[in-house]
Formats: structure tokens, sequence, C-alpha cells
């Protein structure tokens, strides 16, 4: 690969990634004509478009989200490169791009992370498990805080703890009097369930489905607090790790009896970049918190 031709890869790397022309200049401390030039130079050298622009705003083209996938490879083998011959024993430094499918679990991570290493950032993203495990898988991400990954010799997951799922009610629901809500009764209510790829949808409809109580939903919403807010509204009830409630005086949660259901939560990274300053500094914070939550745990 020629120099020209791995100066404009990087430029078009650096404002896919960041997905402005400015952010990219910023984060790679170069000037966004700079940017743009190379951006426009490599479209011009092969005949393509990467990116369509409308007004301030940019997105991939089809054909720059397959390229952002080869160029995620290239730049990450590039940075392991360096980690080896700067050893192991570097401080981490740089951006840790870490997804969640909630920002519960990753925050207190994230605290202690950036408390310990001053001379890092990092960059969240907040999605569905399958959409952040798909970035992962493509680099897009060096770490994820997830419930209950799959399988897969490619997959490092570090297992965190886990929580039970809890059905999540509007304060003057009937069932919000009980202490347990049994499993029968929450399967004949309007259900209002996460999207599909969402793993506590997954989660409670495997768990139902065992003890022959196929879940139907009335309403499918995206996303944690469009759920929340339309529990609210007294569209129906839904579910939510114990671990995600925070008190909120429209609803309560209650535990599901006669159905056991659990989410286990994970801090995963491809296998092949563990060793990673920045990626195995956070393994290591997370291994602590794993470690003194278990302890702190009676029995």
């Amino acid at each position: 690969m020629s120099s020209t031709l791995s100066v404009q890869l990087r430029a078009f790397h650096a404002v896919a990634a960041e997905g402005s022309f400015t952010k990219a200049a910023r984060a790679i401390g170069v000037s966004q004509s700079t940017l743009s030039i190379e951006v426009k130079a490599l479209e011009q050298r092969y005949g393509v478009q990467l990116f369509r622009r409308s007004g301030r705003t940019i997105e991939l083209t089809l054909l720059g989200a397959e390229l952002m996938t080869c160029t995620n490879r290239v730049f990450a083998a590039q940075d392991e490169a360096v980690e080896l011959l700067q050893g192991t024993s570097r401080v981490p430094t740089g951006t840790l791009r870490l997804g969640a499918d909630g920002p519960f679990h990753a925050m207190p991570l994230i605290a202690a992370f950036t408390a310990r290493h001053d001379g890092a950032r990092v960059r969240m993203t907040v999605g569905n498990a399958q959409r952040v495990l798909a970035d992962l898988v493509d680099i897009r991400l060096d770490v994820a805080v997830l419930a209950r990954v799959p399988g897969g010799p490619q997959l490092h997951a570090l297992p965190l703890w886990h929580d039970p799922v809890h059905v999540l009610l509007p304060r003057a629901h009937p069932l919000a009097r009980m202490r347990v809500v049994p499993a029968h009764l929450i399967a004949r209510e309007r259900l209002v369930m996460r999207e599909a790829g969402s793993m506590t949808r997954e989660t409670v409809e495997r768990a139902f489905a065992a003890v022959d109580l196929p879940l139907e939903p009335w309403m499918e919403v995206e996303g944690r607090e469009a759920s929340r807010e339309a529990i609210a509204a007294g569209l129906g009830i839904g579910f939510m790790s114990a671990g995600e409630l925070t008190p909120d005086p429209r609803f309560v949660s209650r535990p599901i009896g006669g159905c056991r259901v659990e989410m286990d939560e994970y801090v995963v990274c491809l296998r092949e970049r563990q060793r990673l300053a920045i990626v195995r500094a956070f393994l290591d914070i997370a291994a602590e918190a794993s470690r003194a939550r278990r302890e702190a745990t009676p029995g």
C-alpha cells in the first residue's frame, strides 16, 4: 500500500468512525480541510462515493460502510502491532470504544477505569445487544458490556454478575398489590416488549416458554426509555432487570413467581484484541468489580 493511499484511508476511517469531519479532525489533530481533501481524493481515485453529504450531516454509503469494515481491521491490526512493539507494560492511553446494552452496569466500570487511568478517554454507545455485538465483531468497538454472550472462539467474555428480571407495573395496576406476581398472571396482561434483538426480551421469552407460557407482545417499542414511558402511560406492563431499576413514583417492580428469569452480565472483547493495553486495563477493572460484588453477596 502506498503512503498516499494509507493517508487517504486513515482520513476516511477517522471521519467514518467519528461521523463528522469536524470531530474527526479534532480526534486526529489535523485541519478539517485536510481531511476533506484526503477523502475527496480517495473517492476520485476510484470513482466512488463513500459518504452522502447533506448540509452539515454525512452518512456512509453502502460501499463506505463495507470499506469501514475493512479499515476497522486494518487499523486494529496496526494498533496491535504497535502495542506488541511497545511492550505489555505500557500505560493505557487513547480512547476506549465501549458499547453496552444499557448504561447501568457500564457506568461504574467506566468511573473506576478513568479514575485509575487518567490518560485514557472513553467513547460509549448504547444499543440493543444484537447491535452492540455486531459492532464489537466488526471492530467498531473495543469492549462491550452485555447480557448473555453467544459462545464462539473469537470472543473473550468475563462474567460480571447476574440479576433477576422483575415485572415493571404502573403503580395503580391491580397486580402491583402483590409482593410476587405469578408468571401465569403476567402472561394474560397487555405486554410492552422491547424490540427484537433486546437481550431482556429474549431472556424473558425463553424463561416463560420453558414453563409453557408463550408471551405475545401487545406493543413493541425500541429502547429502554420508550418501554418505561409506555408502561408509565398505562399501555401495559413490561420487564426490567433488577440492576437497571431506578426509583420512580410512577412504577413498582415485583419479582416474578413460578418462572426463573435472570440475566447474566459480561464484559466482552475480541480474543485477538485482549492484549491491547487499553482493553486489558478495562478487563482488569471489570474483574476487580466482579470479585468485590461476589465477596459482598451473602452466601
